[in-house]
């Protein structure tokens, strides 16, 4: 069922057109196709100005080599592609179920609510890093456990190599280290053994560096210096952070909103969320000039939810997962609330921990299979809406490149926005502005800019420009918006956008602009 689900899944996504981060990928497994060994050294435009490839990659380089080789398999085609990657989907589908049956009697349930969510929904079928990761990290944390508690060599030497991989995959990972350490010491495991484990893990990662470091490169660094840069805006507010942390781990992990609340909480508790909740989403923290009251309500809901769980999980009484569980929940938090925002695609990490805490709870307290069923059901429903508009948005780039490229036959074409929308339009002869290449100034009459609304790192012209201008915009039926450009809080790949993962909306999922100067 497991099996099933993950796959079904996959064929409803495969084939959307690249989005997001995916293109940034894909420009260093094409070099690494020109030149295996000099995976960095080129030069990339991905935040407005085309700069050494080494200066802004924050990731290690499995990812890249064997999206190289899945490219080279599969012929470029986008659903080919990812479907090469289905292994790494199944992996961490049945790390998760392997990992909840060594503490759950019915882990089924609250495993298909993980992978129903919209966090795991879009972000483990992108090809980008951490959909590699879980491949990885889920059966190792199995794995350990298994190990652990059977004693068994075996399957403690398994879990250390794929740690090592997971973090070769995504330095995030890291999140692997407190998790294991604390179950371990929970369990009884001996200290040199623990620490024999967690070098293991980091052994990749830390013959990477060095070797960049005697190749001229430095990744480590680089990946801190985009973080550090990253982290000046606004948005990096500790209490835009907070909101949004905890807005998105509920709307994320349905469960973490709602268990809590099954399990008896103090009224004390319960009342302490909620001031805590209200002072936190109130009007003197909005980051926005305007806030909807919709959202606002959302965003107390969905943290107020996840408070309450974690009161009740902190207090209640320890069960045998709960050192497994703790650490590794404290180990994401921390780790997102330290990155330069909150992503949908980090928090993912989040929500199993939760949602298998509140599930062995629940058992002890001998819930029926209705919670688990109901949330679910909202679960799959969410994801499902989500999963439409993200597509919608993707689809949307690839045409604007499309339609833009045949109106401006012989012109040139330039974009200033990112993401799918510059994958599809250097593919068809443009090219980004570039701010050290004069930016707007390189334009000429004649060109066609493309300008988006709902983009990343887009520029708008420093002064007015005499030109014509035509706009349209990309509508969806579905009331929900995980970017939100108009006045809507939705930010679910960036909580630069917003403080919620997705919002109750019907306002434009994107609109474009194409300038043509006179």
């Amino acid at each position: 069922m497991v099996a099933a689900f993950v796959l079904a899944t996959g064929l409803c996504l495969w084939a959307k057109p690249w989005h997001m981060d995916e293109p940034f990928f894909l420009a260093i497994a094409r070099q690494i196709l020109k030149d295996p060994g000099r995976p960095l050294s080129f030069s990339f435009n991905w935040y407005g100005s085309a700069v050494p490839m080494g200066t802004i990659n924050n990731t290690p380089p499995l990812l890249a080599y064997l999206l190289a080789a899945a490219l080279k398999l599969a012929g470029g085609s986008e659903f080919w592609t990812r479907a090469l990657f289905f292994p790494f989907d199944l992996a961490a589908a049945w790390g998760l179920l392997a990992l909840a049956a060594r503490f759950l009697k019915k882990p089924l349930w609250p495993t298909l609510i993980v992978l129903a969510g919209p966090a795991w929904a879009l972000n483990m079928h992108h090809l980008m890093a951490e959909r590699v990761m879980a491949g990885f990290a889920l059966p190792c944390l199995w794995l350990l456990v298994k190990g652990v508690d059977e004693r068994s060599a075996r399957a403690w030497r398994a879990s250390a190599a794929l740690a090592c991989l997971a973090i070769l995959s995504k330095y995030n990972a890291v999140f692997l280290l407190p998790a294991a350490v604390a179950y371990g010491v929970a369990a009884g495991a001996p200290y040199p053994a623990l620490a024999a484990w967690c070098l293991a893990a980091v052994s990749g990662a830390a013959a990477w560096q060095l070797w960049s470091w005697a190749s001229g490169a430095n990744p480590g660094l680089a990946a801190l210096a985009v973080t550090a840069e990253a982290s000046a805006g606004f948005w990096s507010a500790p209490s835009h952070k907070a909101r949004a942390l905890l807005a998105f781990t509920g709307g994320c992990g349905l469960a973490a909103a709602s268990w809590g609340a099954l399990l008896r909480p103090p009224r004390a508790l319960v009342a302490a969320a909620a001031v805590l909740s209200a002072v936190l989403f109130a009007p003197w923290l909005d980051l926005a000039p305007v806030v909807r009251g919709v959202d606002r309500a959302t965003g107390f809901i969905l943290a107020w939810g996840v408070l309450v769980s974690a009161g009740v999980l902190a207090a209640g009484r320890r069960t045998r997962g709960a050192p497994l569980w703790a650490a590794w929940a404290l180990s994401v938090a921390a780790l997102q609330l330290a990155y330069w925002s909150v992503l949908a695609r980090f928090v993912v990490f989040l929500v199993p921990p939760l949602t298998f805490w509140l599930a062995e709870r629940l058992e002890e307290r001998g819930a029926s299979w209705r919670p688990h069923a109901a949330v679910f059901a909202a679960t799959a429903a969410l994801g499902l809406g989500v999963g439409v508009v993200d597509w919608t948005y993707a689809a949307a780039q690839r045409e604007a490149a499309r339609r833009v490229a045949a109106e401006g036959a012989g012109a040139r074409l330039w974009t200033t926005a990112h993401w799918g929308l510059q994958e599809y339009l250097v593919a068809a002869g443009g090219r980004p502005l570039d701010l050290a290449a004069g930016g707007w100034d390189a334009v000429r009459p004649g060109d066609l800019v493309v300008v988006t609304r709902a983009n990343s790192n887009a520029f708008k012209p420093p002064r007015p420009i005499a030109a014509s201008v035509s706009s349209w915009r990309v509508e969806s039926p579905v009331p929900l918006r995980h970017l939100s450009a108009w006045t809507g809080e939705g930010a679910f790949y960036s909580s630069v956008m917003g403080f919620l993962p997705w919002s109750f909306s019907t306002e434009p999922v994107e609109e474009f602009t194409v300038v043509s100067p006179r």
